[in-house]
């Protein structure tokens, strides 16, 4: 988007250039009485009506006037055919729905024109005297070829030097697709253009209207066929992105990748990414703008209270707003930056509507047919790709994770402790084992699930002792494990302490399943054992095992509830271990 102080700018010189230039133009080409002409005005509606149909080539949009510029500047010279060319440029961009902040481009690309009007008739008159007529006709044909070749070729280079210089932006190459199909107009538009000419000789203004259906016909027949070429080239696109996607097995990185990539497919000024959470409401997650992405996590409403998004809620379909006026007015909150269009693609897991994707432009009617039609192919694919991701992930959650109480399980645990000692091989490293006395009791006085609410309570309660590099597990059945590291062993029989003393003083809630869930409160007491890596031990396989014998013959075998530590070497035989006496409590 140009500046506002050069939007002021561009606004100035074309209200001063453009009359002037066609007033001197005027004063210095018109013919007498041209105004009194009907064919020029036939002329004007010709060059107007072919501009109804302009054609998407690449990203570019171009329209056959040229014929039409040809035989009126033949006809009655440069003012005539700048007069033409100024109201049929003003219809296409009529036509590409240009925005208030866009308006700018109307004198830029007048003035534009204008300018290479000029140039182009120079070149023409320069070289008409020169160049031979073989063909003896009465318009030199060499001479047309190099006109309409200077025009486009004059056309491509302003509007390169516009696009980099005067609005910061990429344009492209210089000779590109847009170029050699504009080249290639040469063969027909000057056919065209003589034909016009001729007929007009023969039966005047009808003469006019008769050659200007050939070249609407051509006009039509090349938007049919770019609009099919359109289509494809974003399926193309499409199909690429897809397999990108499909590789990814994170669900953040699917949908960066997704919104990055958009604007390579399909050009769009602002995505919104947004999540419906569980208390159904919406979070404003990630938004794209101007080539970045930025994580918001914005907490809305409800979506009860967003009609635009309700509707969406359960229509679970692709919603088009096509202009500022559709859009209920709660919705607005929703947007950051100014929009005219908006799309709304439903992200559905499981049949379900997890969130949403919200395009938005402030062009009106700013999405074609044919993007309206890839859309959504791109959408079920970012669906399909996101399904995978979310499985992937919960099946990498279920084999590291218990599912009873949400901690690691044994083997993401062991995983843990080994990376921690591979990249810091000279760090203390402690493990304190916990299980529970006398567990077995409140199962069988209350019930498994009386257990297992048990279980989940004790968890969260040894969770509350966990910080930043320190791991808890389940060790299994009414046991857990906690990996510390950089403590000495005396501040470990520190720790395990409070931990002791912490789940006897706790008073548990759960029911007796066994009973008409009567609600019950439960006090239970905890054997642990702790060693630590390399006081104790000399690896970290030996470790856990010390620390297991610790609690089961230091502590379970010796009354419970209490805090055990054992040295490596030390003779353990089946009921009594043989330890240190200031290291057991």
């Amino acid at each position: 988007m140009l500046s506002k102080k050069r939007q002021f700018i561009t606004w100035l010189v074309g209200l001063i250039m453009i009359p002037l230039l066609f007033f001197v133009v005027f004063y210095l080409t018109a013919p007498a009485g041209l105004f009194s002409e009907p064919s020029f005005y036939v002329f004007i509606f010709v060059g107007a009506l072919v501009a109804l149909f302009p054609i998407e080539v690449r990203g570019a949009t171009l329209f056959l006037i040229a014929s039409v510029s040809i035989s009126v500047f033949l006809a009655y010279g440069l003012f005539a055919e700048m007069v033409v060319t100024m109201i049929a440029t003003t219809v296409v961009m009529k036509q590409m729905r240009i925005t208030r902040e866009e308006s700018y481009r109307f004198p830029m690309n007048i003035l534009l024109f204008q300018i290479i009007s000029i140039l182009s008739a120079e070149i023409y008159y320069l070289v008409n005297p020169i160049l031979l007529n073989p063909l003896n006709y009465p318009y030199n044909i060499l001479s047309l070829t190099v006109y309409l070749v200077a025009s486009i070729t004059l056309n491509r280079l302003f509007l390169y030097v516009l696009a980099t210089e005067w609005q910061k932006k990429v344009y492209g190459k210089i000779i590109n697709f847009e170029y050699i199909f504009s080249l290639f107009s040469v063969f027909y538009a000057i056919p065209i253009a003589l034909m016009i000419l001729h007929l007009r000789n023969i039966y005047s203004t009808f003469g006019i209207i008769i050659a200007a259906f050939p070249l609407i016909g051509i006009s039509i027949i090349f938007k049919l066929y770019f609009s099919s070429d359109s289509q494809n080239r974003y399926l193309y696109k499409v199909n690429g992105l897809a397999i990108k996607l499909n590789e990814q097995q994170n669900v953040k990185k699917i949908i960066e990748l997704y919104l990055s990539s958009w604007n390579n497919i399909f050009p769009v000024d602002t995505i919104y990414y947004c999540i419906i959470r569980e208390d159904q409401k919406i979070e404003k997650s990630m938004v794209y703008h101007n080539g970045h992405i930025v994580e918001c996590k914005e907490s809305l409403d409800p979506i009860s209270s967003h009609v635009i998004l309700e509707e969406y809620w359960f229509k679970s379909d692709m919603i088009v707003y096509k202009s500022f006026e559709e859009w209920p007015e709660i919705i607005h909150s929703v947007i950051d930056y100014p929009a005219e269009s908006m799309l709304i693609f439903p992200i559905k897991r499981a049949e379900s509507v997890i969130g949403f994707i919200g395009i938005t432009d402030p062009k009106r009617k700013a999405f074609s047919k044919n993007m309206l039609f890839v859309m959504p192919v791109l959408h079920n694919f970012l669906n399909n790709a996101l399904a995978n991701a979310y499985n992937f992930e919960e099946l990498k959650i279920n084999s590291r994770t218990d599912h009873l109480t949400g901690l690691s399980n044994l083997r993401a645990f062991e995983q843990n402790i080994n990376k921690y000692n591979q990249t810091r091989p000279d760090n203390r490293i402690s493990i304190i084992i916990i299980d529970l006395d006398y567990f077995k009791d409140v199962n069988d006085s209350f019930g498994h699930q009386a257990g297992n609410e048990l279980l989940k309570q004790i968890s969260i309660l040894l969770s509350t002792f966990v910080y930043e590099q320190e791991k808890l597990a389940r060790y299994g059945g009414e046991e857990f494990i906690f990996f510390v590291p950089n403590k000495t062993p005396d501040e470990i029989i520190e720790l395990a302490e409070s931990i002791r003393e912490k789940i006897e003083k706790t008073a548990f809630n759960t029911h007796n399943y066994l009973d008409d869930r009567e609600l019950v409160t439960v006090n239970i007491t905890a054997s642990i054992g702790v060693a630590t890596y390399p006081d104790q031990c000399s690896s970290i396989k030996e470790l856990m095992m010390l620390a297991d014998r610790a609690m089961y013959v230091g502590s379970k075998q010796n009354g419970r509830n209490k805090v055990a530590t054992i040295n490596e070497g030390d003779i353990i035989n089946e009921r009594q271990a043989i330890l240190e006496p200031d290291k057991t409590y």
